[in-house]
């Protein structure tokens, strides 16, 4: 096990937007992010960092009380139709975690201003060694085709949102969720003899309300893995045993190209050494080591890649 070459945890999340207005009407008037950089990512950068044919990207900067980790990064693309939401089973990015202090208090204010859940919130439990662990969360179906799952904790972990501002209702991200289908080459590559983000735990488990919440058939069994840094947000690694369900989504979540949930940001202490280990890991280099743009990424060194199950990553070099 060596040095984690990650910083902290799971840095943004990226959400490719068409209507802003929408958007900011969520994460800011009813979440109570904020924003905290706006600027144009030319086009000429873009299609360097994120692949060819990619023009002028408008980015916004979300976070919340402040927290520099377990951001949003809203990336306004081309106009196009909004995808449909991802489903549990589909293979691909599936979701962004944050916490509620109320949960029934988020559904009833959420819906009355609008916004769509899938289910109305859960109480389920999942097994950790010889333990279980109540989970109370629900769906929200965002604009735009992102998932957002609200996790009420039992025992909240604590985070940077919470511990500047105690009485906020939500947090920064707490995790961000994807379902695989090579589930051991996606959770070594992160985990703490690759990249070195550590294990929480790896468990599979079946619930009813599992099965209610993420619209899966009756007695499905998952298999999940939580892999985190020191700062608040982790991964959610997922696989269900059933692997003929879902859509494969992979092809219309490239960062800087489409709708919805559509990539990671993570920072890193060595760029050229943690593209070296992308490429052991099983992972695919998409654009090497260069200067990043002013937006975001400060100019610092960049790079994009593909993770072994072929999930777009950004890394961003973090030097001191």
């Amino acid at each position: 096990m060596g040095e984690s070459l990650i910083i902290g945890g799971v840095d943004a999340a990226f959400l490719g937007v068409n209507d802003l207005a929408a958007q900011l009407d969520l994460y800011v008037g009813q979440l109570g992010w904020e924003v905290v950089e706006e600027g144009v990512l030319p086009a000429a950068e873009a299609a360097a960092l994120w692949g060819e044919g990619i023009g002028d990207l408008p980015l916004t900067v979300l976070n919340a009380a402040g927290a520099q980790h377990g951001r949003l990064v809203l990336v306004q693309v081309p106009e196009q139709e909004a995808p449909a939401h991802p489903l549990q089973a589909d293979t691909g990015l599936v979701a962004i975690n944050m916490y509620t202090r109320d949960i029934e208090v988020s559904h009833a204010t959420l819906a009355a201003a609008g916004q769509q859940w899938r289910t109305p919130p859960a109480t389920w439990a999942v097994p950790l060694g010889d333990k279980l662990v109540s989970v109370t969360q629900g769906f929200l179906l965002a604009p735009e085709g992102t998932d957002i799952v609200f996790v009420e904790p039992a025992q909240a972990r604590g985070t940077a949102a919470w511990d500047a501002e105690p009485d906020r209702h939500y947090t920064e991200l707490t995790s961000v969720v994807c379902h695989v289908p090579d589930f051991e080459a996606e959770t070594a590559f992160w985990g703490p003899d690759g990249l070195g983000l550590q294990s929480w735990y790896d468990v599979s488990f079946t619930h009813p309300g599992l099965d209610e919440m993420a619209l899966l058939p009756a007695g499905s069994v998952m298999r999940l893995s939580f892999l985190a840094g020191p700062t608040t947000a982790r991964l959610e690694v997922t696989r269900l045993e059933n692997r003929t369900l879902g859509t494969d989504l992979r092809a219309q979540q490239r960062t800087g190209r489409h709708l919805g949930h559509t990539g990671w940001l993570f920072k890193v202490k060595n760029l050229e050494e943690t593209l070296f280990r992308v490429e052991q890991l099983g992972g695919t280099v998409c654009t090497r080591n260069q200067a990043g743009p002013s937006v975001l990424f400060g100019g610092r060194p960049v790079a994009f890649v593909d993770t072994p199950n072929g999930l777009p990553v950004t890394f961003v070099e973090i030097s001191g």
